[in-house]
């Protein structure tokens, strides 16, 4: 536990390696910040209260509607054929209101007990469960799990074990997945005496979705923390795009709103430098001025084969872990 403070705010910081909300899978680490004197159940309620479900809710289109998301899709893969870029990640928001104040808790636990093999967070109204490592240090050993390449679960085991199959060897999704890898893999190299890069990826299986994932290690070279090298990684191409500057330009330029902390880093640092860093994805924002409201967000990697309704349902995949904390 660790008290902070800063420019007249203070805030307590809790560490815990448990399941429950607050917290990384078991055996991981996971943090929460709360600002002193908010209690953990932030805008609603007291910490000794139980958690409340919201009331009510509805939903609205953020900065684009579905059409105008598939828009800047198409919009995308026109800049990339036309050799202006190989890879951008373009996010789309959706608006949730209730009836009255949010309570964190109430999401946090329907996240940890719904989407266990996740990385649960709460940072100052962000809040989610993402199942992309950015980067973790422990003893001079560096490892990264890089996410790029999607497909929705059907409920179908059956189903799935095909769909995994065809993600496996998707030429679009498996080009989406090569342009992150790599990013990461250089972005580590100038940190690291040797890095590791598996030869394919592996399936990662969620209960929304399925990923292409590739595990990255490599041993540290000099002195350094963890906090440095998740700035050496941010943004990588799964969050960005390829090359960073012209996917960050075309970003500023087709997204037509503030990512603000989406797809950040979020996680905790030790005393000694180690720590690990989780990417803030399947996330979403509860409004400083209206503690009713949350802004969910949820992004997709373009590249030349992509097809701007599949990335629009990929998106709406991305949106599930937020809506179920939301109970909806």
């Amino acid at each position: 536990m660790i008290v902070g403070r800063r420019d007249g705010r203070a805030w307590l910081t809790r560490v815990r390696r448990t399941g429950q909300p607050f917290a990384a899978p078991v055996g991981g680490g996971g943090a929460s910040v709360t600002p002193l004197g908010a209690g953990v159940a932030g805008a609603a309620g007291t910490a000794g209260a139980a958690p409340v479900a919201p009331r009510d809710l509805r939903f609205s289109d953020g900065a684009m509607s579905g059409p105008d998301y598939m828009g800047a899709v198409a919009a995308a893969v026109q800049r990339i054929a036309a050799g202006e870029l190989d890879k951008v990640v373009l996010a789309r928001d959706v608006v949730a209101t209730g009836a009255s104040a949010l309570d964190p808790r109430w999401l946090l636990r329907r996240l940890a007990d719904g989407y266990p093999n996740t990385w649960v967070f709460s940072v100052d109204r962000l809040l989610g469960a993402t199942p992309e490592m950015l980067v973790r240090l422990e003893k001079h050993l560096v490892t990264s799990r890089v996410l790029a390449g999607t497909i929705r679960r059907t409920g179908d085991d059956d189903k799935d074990l095909a769909l995994a199959g065809s993600l496996a060897r998707s030429s679009k999704d498996l080009e989406e997945h090569e342009y992150a890898v790599a990013s990461v893999a250089e972005a580590l190299a100038p940190h690291c005496s040797s890095i590791n890069v598996p030869e394919s990826p592996f399936v990662l299986h969620l209960p929304n979705v399925m990923h292409l994932a590739t595990d990255v290690a490599g041993v540290l070279s000099a002195q350094s923390t963890s906090l440095a090298l998740a700035e050496a990684l941010h943004p990588s191409a799964a969050v960005c795009g390829t090359p960073k500057i012209a996917a960050d330009e075309l970003i500023a330029e087709l997204e037509h709103m503030d990512r603000g902390r989406y797809a950040g880093p979020v996680g905790w640092l030790s005393a000694d430098g180690d720590g690990e860093w989780g990417i803030g994805l399947r996330s979403g924002a509860i409004s400083p001025t209206n503690p009713a409201q949350i802004t969910l967000y949820a992004g997709c990697g373009i590249v030349a084969g992509s097809d701007p309704e599949a990335e629009l349902s990929e998106s709406d995949a991305k949106l599930v872990p937020m809506r179920d904390s939301l109970g909806s």
